[in-house]
């Protein structure tokens, strides 16, 4: 633009600095962790996704183990698991004196070999229907043929 002139900005670098009272400068304490550590056999909804995947708990619906287990697939596990068998999340106190959601790992890799087991159930429940609407569909089929 003609005529206006921008102040131009010198190129140096601001560093964060407090005073002191006698106007020394110090430079500002650097900021510790946000999270502390879990207490022994406590990890969290992520670190549970590594050890499930890392123990091949996880499989398709083809029946193939995967070598990876999601962390989104664990918390939706947390958020959807059935009333009579809650996904075991527990308020843990860390190092830091933080209030931090965390699963006991023996406990949370119990819980999800029964839910491994309730999909198994599920799908065999499944496949007996099917079988057994497939034989009530022959039967019919049979009984329709001898009538003509």
């Amino acid at each position: 633009m003609k005529g206006i002139e921008m102040p131009r900005k010198e190129n140096s670098v601001e560093v964060d600095v407090d005073t002191t009272a006698d106007g020394s400068a110090e430079p500002k304490a650097k900021k510790g962790p946000a999270r502390g550590t879990l207490p022994d056999n406590f990890v969290t909804p992520v670190g549970l996704a590594k050890i499930l995947g890392e123990q091949g708990l996880q499989t398709n619906r083809a029946g193939d183990v995967l070598a990876e287990v999601k962390p989104q697939m664990v918390y939706s596990y947390i958020k959807n698991a059935p009333e009579n068998d809650p996904f075991p999340l527990e308020n843990v106190t860390d190092s830091l004196g933080k209030e931090r959601q965390a699963v006991d790992v023996e406990k949370g890799v119990a819980w999800w070999v029964r839910k491994n087991e309730r999909a198994a159930s599920r799908k065999a429940n499944a496949a007996e229907k099917a079988a057994k609407k497939a034989e009530k569909a022959a039967e019919a089929d049979e009984e329709s043929e001898a009538g003509e």
